[in-house]
């Protein structure tokens, strides 16, 4: 399918959720040589697109363009975002916790994410509550727009957003150690946004980063082990492939010598290793005297 906006022909190359308002695809522009990709939301339900509508509007007129596109195709109501690869947090931070410090920078990151995102307060509210949070292999955190819009609520508020953001850093600093063999000890950052989360205390995010950050554990220089781990997990691919092409010239080259071998008795090669000067002329080195 294609739809057409302005100077765009967007293409779907994939539709990665169909629900019963609105459904969300990947597409890219036929008419840019580029190749970007694009995460578009068509929103089939005429109230959600009231709703949703609304929701956009009244982010414009903060100053904030968290959509790149809107423009509609029959009855159908298409709003355009950037595109970025599902790395989601539910199924990734557990294994890139390597220690609490390390579980406590990945929460600083999701709360400075949800201060700098552009989303109106109501769609970033989907986006925690829907499994919409990434993480990237360096522990910093995105968001994608592959949501559901028939739980979308106007009305939605920051204080609403700071207090799913909340629930998602319990369940990550209360999660387990990767490698640890158990469940991380209490710390103090956890305990501090429990009872404040319980108590529904939290008003912003500049209050959960403030309370995350004092906190939060020294950050250690890791170990050995661990930046090895770290390492041998972002590079094994890379190592493999190398090894791969080392084995290859090495089964090569021993073909060429086994050829040789049959075909002149002799491996040019090896000559380097010989002691090319032993005789010179009539004169042998080894022997003293005329050979």
């Amino acid at each position: 399918m294609v739809y057409y906006a302005r100077n765009m022909e967007l293409e779907v190359i994939s539709q990665v959720f169909h629900g019963s308002v609105n459904d969300v695809a990947v597409c890219r522009d036929r008419l840019s040589a580029s190749g970007t990709l694009y995460t578009l939301l068509a929103v089939h339900d005429r109230e959600c697109a009231r709703k949703l509508l609304t929701v956009m509007e009244d982010s414009q007129r903060t100053g904030e363009a968290s959509c790149l596109l809107q423009f509609s195709q029959n009855e159908t109501m298409l709003f355009l975002f950037p595109y970025r690869e599902e790395r989601k947090l539910s199924a990734f931070a557990a294994g890139q916790m390597t220690s609490p410090e390390a579980g406590e920078a990945i929460c600083i990151n999701l709360v400075m994410e949800c201060l700098s995102t552009s989303l109106p307060w109501p769609l970033l509210y989907l986006v925690l509550e829907q499994d919409c949070v990434q993480i990237a292999k360096d522990n910093t955190v995105y968001f994608t727009m592959i949501l559901d819009l028939k739980d979308l609520e106007p009305a939605r508020t920051e204080r609403n957003c700071v207090s799913s953001c909340a629930r998602l850093l319990l369940d990550l600093l209360a999660g387990p150690v990767a490698g640890g063999g158990g469940r991380r000890r209490k710390l103090k950052s956890f305990e501090l946004i429990r009872k404040k989360a319980g108590k529904n205390a939290y008003t912003g995010f500049p209050e959960l980063y403030q309370d995350i950050k004092v906190t939060a554990l020294p950050q250690m220089k890791p170990s050995l082990k661990s930046r090895f781990r770290f390492f041998w997990n972002n590079n094994r691919d890379r190592l493999f492939r190398i090894l791969l092409v080392l084995c290859i010239l090495l089964v090569i080259a021993a073909l060429v010598i086994l050829a040789s071998q049959l075909i002149f008795g002799d491996v040019p090669l090896l000559r380097l290793f010989r002691h090319t000067f032993d005789v010179i002329g009539t004169e042998n080195l080894h022997q003293g005297g005329r050979s």
